[in-house]
């Protein structure tokens, strides 16, 4: 079983850009922290805390057009699926033009 916040980040980035509609992947956590990441190994863009028995995520997508609505909660709910129905999934839109 997956239980360390950096093998569930991994996990959830893999799926998060495999769902149709996200067309990029950002770093959800400030940069203190990433280059913190940066030093233990830790190349994830997924933001996943432990809160007593309860997962937090944070997650920062790129979507192209005008559904970035249904992708966000298309993330949410797969985020919602590997971290537990009870878990706390924040998901950042960035619209990216497209010419």
């Amino acid at each position: 079983m997956t239980t360390t916040p950096a093998e569930l980040a991994a996990l959830v980035d893999a799926e998060v850009q495999a769902i149709d509609g996200v067309a990029q992947l950002y770093y959800a956590a400030p940069l203190p922290t990433r280059l913190w990441q940066a030093v233990a190994r830790d190349e994830t863009f997924t933001a996943i805390t432990r809160r007593g028995d309860t997962w937090e995520a944070v997650v920062s997508i790129g979507v192209a057009g005008d559904r970035a609505d249904e992708v966000a909660r298309r993330v949410a709910a797969r985020v919602r699926s590997l971290l537990g129905e009870a878990a706390r999934v924040t998901v950042r839109v960035s619209r990216l033009a497209v010419d």
